[in-house]
């Protein structure tokens, strides 16, 4: 039996001794132990009608536990999950909606391996998520898809917190290398937001319109939102309309301290680092699509737009003593949005040699831009600063797919193959405007920030995948291979100017990407799956192409056109079962990485103000993932989802050091109770993390063990009216996440508390939402 530590962190920083929290893995051991589905219902008897269509009766903290689910991501077409060598999490809309879910962070809550970053510097003043983390690998290596199309790269500073999940059909998360089907960058797995069709509001009723109105309040950052949808209907077109606009202010930290701990806190008592800045926030999301569906056909118009504003008063600047002003005001402003319009086109043929052409055409451009107006004050005049960091890309995207389905020598086939591309163009703007006012001269100050050139970047691939069924469909084989090219150019950027010496040149590669699962059903209940996947990511153009002057680090950051791309190669094997009152699903992976990329950071000791990127020499993970639901009784279930990562990473010439993506034991509990007579619901969950005990950094801060306990009721008291409340970490426990890591606690980490304070990261305390969803 694995053991929970559970510790407490104290005013001076140092872990008092906890105690030991059994409770964990005897729930989870009850969980897995029975057989059984979670609906109540044998595989045989839910339909791919029933499970796509209708709405879960129950709720549930790790999806990958119903194993009867349709997953479209992860073989790139309709296929339930008890039929794919891979770990795959859905979240339906449905689901999203029962907890009132809040964002990005929000979503993953409840799935243990997985993580989302926020970002708290001065730099980044104003608190927003950054990037999804699976199996200890984020940013840019995790592909993030909506509807298919790619969401823009993160830079320094910068975030892919592009989608609302407040309005999606589903979300689908897949664990692992995935580069096969979905391209280079799906390294260490892919997050696939699904947005909603007009049947899903229609849903096989005889009316020819469908609406829905909904909106949710969460106290943890005063978050309200409301959205309004429709859908109609009319001969062989169906149409749908949504528009939805939220409203926000910055996180509450009501468990962070004023005075810092042991690290301190430089700032002004007015402004305590249990604080983040005063800001406002409002984001619209809108969609619309039409359908069209004559016979044999499917096309699809979409029509998408997102946007979110935020507004942050920088009352403070950790720089302005040492640079010799006084910051009398310092309003900031971060614009993100993210447009696409595609066109999609299915034909279905029956064919003997071709069942089935998908084609998607679509168009995105996307954009994250910040700016601010700052008055500093020196002895003798005062200045007005104004930095300007803006990036965007913009994705022109073609996917043609092809499935053909036929027999040879008694194995069936079903032939995934086709093409994927897209052409992208990558723009940075980095400048400052300085007015002085004792000369009344503006001066323009390009180049500034981690200044890089644009960028056009190809990507032209082509894949297939044959998945075989033997021994009358009780053995399943998958393999898989994809061309990779990948070509990027940053010379047709003439106003770029580098620091001497360090000009752009074009780089390119390609790479065959390979894949290999195979399932086998040991019985009608129980089968057992093992997989072999690939991936392979190109640095980004700001990697690769970097060359600025940095007065942050007090130095320069160079390029390095010598970064090699990133791989990996990933081991998986696996037992789940789905009988009559529950399911479970246990795996082991295997993650091996190679030329991991790092930075900027100095790496040269006799040059201490010259920062760079690196390749790590390799980055080895491994982990159990498990999860189970069971039914001990009519209406009442117990669920249970745990994670355990262990890694380590070695730089060329060096010795091995512990990896600090990699997260310790977590576990995800929970009781759920379903009241027919009231159409109620009440659910409990409770997290278990264990004390993080290994980092790459002796001086690391260590998280300590935590656990911490939510519960929510959703109600339906007419058909067509359903209600949803939430209390998060109802015990207002204290505690930093062991997901979290790049803290130390040394007296030069002390001194820049204030910049970048710890206390930014503890986890939310006590928290309430409403929820509200009426059908007409």
């Amino acid at each position: 039996m694995a053991v929970f530590t559970y510790s407490t962190t104290n005013n001076t920083g140092r872990r008092r001794p906890g105690f030991i929290a059994w409770l964990g893995l005897g729930v989870a051991a009850i969980a897995l132990a029975g057989p059984g589905n979670a609906f109540g219902q044998t595989r045989a008897e839910q339909s791919t009608e029933d499970i796509e269509g209708a709405r879960a009766p129950l709720l549930t903290p790790e999806e990958t536990i119903l194993l009867e689910r349709i997953t479209v991501t992860a073989q790139r077409g309709p296929n339930e999950l008890f039929n794919v060598a891979q770990n795959v999490t859905i979240l339906t809309g449905e689901q999203l909606d029962s907890r009132a879910v809040r964002d990005i962070d929000d979503m993953v809550r409840y799935l243990p391996g997985l993580s989302v970053d926020r970002e708290t510097s001065l730099n980044n003043p104003y608190g927003q998520l950054g990037s999804f983390s699976i199996r200890g690998v984020g940013g840019n290596r995790v592909q993030i898809l909506v509807d298919g199309a790619r969401v823009q790269e993160q830079t320094i500073y910068g975030s892919r917190d592009f989608a609302d999940p407040f309005n999606m059909k589903a979300v689908e998360i897949v664990r692992g290398p995935s580069s096969v089907l979905w391209g280079a960058d799906a390294l260490g797995g892919v997050v696939s937001f699904r947005t909603r069709d007009p049947q899903d509001l229609l849903d096989g009723s005889d009316k020819p319109w469908a609406g829905e109105i909904k909106s949710a309040y969460d106290s943890f950052d005063g978050s309200f939102r409301k959205q309004f949808t429709a859908a109609a209907s009319q001969g062989d077109f169906q149409m749908l309309a949504s528009f939805g606009h939220l409203s926000a202010h910055e996180p509450r930290l009501r468990n962070a301290r004023a005075d810092g701990g042991i690290w301190g806190c430089p700032r002004p008592a007015s402004f305590g680092c249990d604080k983040l800045f005063d800001a406002d926030a409002y984001a619209w999301n809108a969609l619309g699509k039409l359908v069209w569906t004559p016979e044999d056909h499917e096309f699809r118009l979409t029509g998408e737009f997102f946007r979110r504003h935020t507004e942050v008063d920088q009352v403070w600047d950790a720089f302005a003593g040492s640079s010799g002003y006084a910051s009398a005001s310092y309003p900031r402003e971060l614009d993100m949005q993210r447009t696409r319009l595609a066109l999609e086109h299915k034909w279905t043929l029956n064919t003997p040699l071709l069942d089935e052409i998908k084609w998607q055409l679509s168009y995105s451009p996307q954009k994250r831009d910040t700016s601010g107006t700052q008055t500093r004050i020196f002895a003798t005049r005062t200045d007005t600063y104004t930095p300007v960091r803006n990036y965007g890309e913009t994705f022109l995207e073609a996917d043609v797919q092809l499935t053909s389905r036929f027999a040879t020598g008694g194995i069936a086939h079903k032939l995934i193959y086709g093409f994927d591309g897209d052409l992208t163009d990558s723009s940075y703007d980095g400048y400052n405007i300085v007015h002085r006012s004792d000369t009344g001269v503006t001066t323009i100050q390009t180049n500034q920030g981690y200044n890089f050139p644009e960028v056009k970047t190809r990507r032209a691939d082509f894949y297939i995948q044959d998945e075989m069924e033997l021994l009358d469909g009780r053995l399943r084989i998958t393999p898989g291979v994809r061309f990779a090219t990948y070509r990027i150019d940053p010379t047709g950027d003439t106003g770029y100017k580098p620091l001497p010496g360090n000009e752009p040149e074009v780089t390119s590669n390609t790479r065959l990407i390979k894949k290999l699962g195979l399932i086998y059903e040991l019985d009608d209940s129980y089968s057992a799956y093992a997989s072999y996947g690939e991936g392979f990511k190109m640095p980004t153009s700001q990697q690769m192409f970097v060359s600025a002057r940095d007065p942050f680090i007090n130095g320069i950051v160079l390029p390095n056109p010598g970064l090699k791309p990133e791989s990996v190669r990933n081991y998986e094997i696996g037992l789940r079962g789905l009988l009559d009152r529950g399911s479970f699903s246990a795996g082991i992976f295997y993650a091996d990485y190679q030329d991991f990329i790092r930075g900027p950071m100095n790496l040269d000791p006799t040059r201490p103000n010259v920062w760079t990127y690196d390749n790590v020499e390799d980055v080895r993970l491994w982990g159990i993932e498990i999860a189970g639901e069971y039914e001990f009784q009519a209406d009442w279930w117990a669920s249970a989802a745990i994670s355990y990562q262990h890694g380590t990473q070695r730089v060329a010439g060096g010795k091995k050091t512990p990896f600090d993506g990699a997260v310790p034991l977590t576990a995800v509990l929970g009781l759920r109770h379903f009241i027919a007579d009231w159409n109620l619901e009440a659910e409990v969950l409770g997290t278990f993390g264990a004390a993080v005990t290994r980092r790459a950094s002796p001086n690391a801060f260590l998280p300590g063990g935590y656990a911490v306990f939510d519960a929510y009721l959703n109600w339906k008291p007419r058909n067509n009216l359903e209600l949803n409340a939430g209390i998060q970490n109802m015990f207002d426990t204290r505690y930093f996440r062991n997901s979290l890591y790049g803290y130390d606690v040394t007296p030069a980490s002390a001194a820049t508390a204030g910049a970048r304070p710890l206390e930014a990261q503890v986890a939310p305390g006590r928290t309430f939402k409403l929820g509200a969803t009426l059908r007409f």
